[in-house]
């Protein structure tokens, strides 16, 4: 009885443990808490956190007159009727930024760097990043599982008082959700457990 009891709770385990999963179309609202850290050309680096400033957009702003914000979601469009993008982060100094990093470490946010294909972890289809820059060097890192880190950074000049976009998807981590046959396991074994105190 007490093998059965085991292996019951083994296979109830792995059944919730397999339904973790991503929300994806992550707004800018909901990055909230990340870490932002930029590098000045000139010597020197600074850090902010990022705030929420409507309902779908936030921004990180430092004290040294620079900002990084997003309106919409993180995956980011290109609408080729009007050449223009949507959920682009922009970056904004009045001096020039040589790379700038966001580490969402501790906040359940993720970048999705696997473009146009869905991964088994229920994260979707990711994106690789797109920098409005002529020369750049983007470097993930902080591995989560597959594809998915929770730190980046972007080296390259974002010159002064200028604004420039990139794009790279985020998602966020869902709680886990027992499946239904988590839950029929789950039943099953307290249906056992009464069985058997019956018989004794």
């Amino acid at each position: 009885m007490k093998k059965y009891l085991l292996a019951m709770a083994l296979a109830v385990t792995a059944s919730f443990s397999a339904n973790a999963s991503y929300i994806q179309g992550v707004s800018g609202a909901e990055l909230a808490g990340i870490e932002v850290t930029v590098d000045f050309l000139a010597g020197g680096s600074e850090s902010a956190t990022w705030v929420s400033t409507s309902t779908t957009a936030g921004g990180a702003f430092g004290a040294s007159d620079w900002s990084v914000t997003l309106d919409g979601d993180s995956f980011g469009e290109f609408d080729p009727s009007t050449s223009t993008y949507y959920g682009l982060f922009e970056v904004f100094a009045s001096f020039d930024i040589m790379s700038i990093t966001l580490d969402m470490l501790g906040t359940g946010l993720v970048f999705d760097t696997e473009y146009g294909m869905a991964s088994g972890n229920g994260s979707g289809a990711g994106r690789e990043m797109v920098v409005d820059l002529p020369q750049y060097t983007v470097t993930y890192s902080n591995l989560v599982e597959d594809e998915l880190y929770s730190t980046v950074t972007i080296d390259g000049i974002f010159e002064e008082n200028s604004v420039t976009g990139f794009l790279t998807d985020v998602d966020a981590a869902a709680e886990d959700v027992p499946a239904p046959a988590g839950l029929a396991l789950l039943g099953l074994g307290l249906l056992g457990m009464r069985l058997s105190r019956r018989n004794k």
